[in-house]
């Protein structure tokens, strides 16, 4: 085959494959920057005591693929929270170039192996440590123009119209996740159930580009003997930077 054929057809196959491949990849995902902005309306209730706070986190974070893991580091992190009222800014410096190291499958299930220690006074303001077991949504399915599915978790997507050459994604399902964390030798079982709408906008070639969830979740957790519930509607949005 001619040798400028050859190179077109190696091309063409290039951007056929991107175009066919779906879900997370490190390579995707490798010298990405993602800004986070998380805003929390949290109502908690321990025997008769009620609480309700309001906590607003934003953070920058960088990606890097190492294999087929990603390192995520936290570049900046701000967070502050009105309690009954009262507001006040929380000192994040502990934080600040903290480190995740994880595995993320094709279809956004995360393995961590390596997450940051969060000191007390912050994680019981919002645990930072966690932020990537959760911070990337499920990959969005292969769909048609206006198709719509099912996936394995009960989620319920459309492939909404297209814009700028992005593909836009919106799924709505029920959420539930039992996790274990440890925060100053305190061990902190916790039960979620609750709900997601999410609208995603996804590049073929890139990967998630933006992405807005709306969550409503029942936390029961259980720690030193105590039960403490808390309803927690939260509003996260996402943009990718570089």
């Amino acid at each position: 085959m001619d040798a400028r054929l050859l190179l077109i057809a190696t091309i063409l196959a290039s951007r056929l494959s991107a175009q066919q491949l779906s879900g997370y990849s490190p390579a995707r995902l490798d010298r990405a920057v993602f800004a986070e902005s998380v805003h929390s309306s949290i109502t908690t209730q321990s025997g008769a005591a009620e609480l309700h706070r309001i906590v607003t986190r934003t953070a920058q974070y960088s990606v890097m693929a190492r294999a087929d893991s990603l390192v995520v580091t936290a570049d900046t992190v701000s967070l502050s929270e009105e309690a009954n009222g009262v507001p006040r800014n929380i000192d994040v410096d502990a934080v600040i170039g903290a480190r995740w190291r994880f595995v993320l499958s094709p279809s956004g299930a995360v393995d961590v192996s390596d997450a940051p220690v969060v000191p007390r006074s912050i994680a019981d303001v919002s645990d930072i440590g966690t932020a990537m077991e959760d911070f990337f949504p499920p990959a969005p399915p292969r769909l048609g123009a206006k198709g719509s599915t099912t996936d394995t978790a009960g989620r319920k997507w459309q492939r909404l119209a297209d814009s700028a050459g992005l593909q836009r994604y919106h799924f709505s399902g029920m959420r539930r996740i039992t996790r274990t964390t440890n925060g100053d030798g305190v061990a902190v079982v916790s039960d979620e159930n609750g709900s997601e709408v999410t609208n995603i906008v996804w590049d073929v070639l890139r990967g998630p580009i933006s992405f807005s969830r709306n969550l409503v979740t029942i936390v029961t957790s259980r720690f030193a003997g105590q039960t403490v519930r808390a309803q927690v509607e939260q509003r996260i949005e996402v943009r990718r930077k570089a």
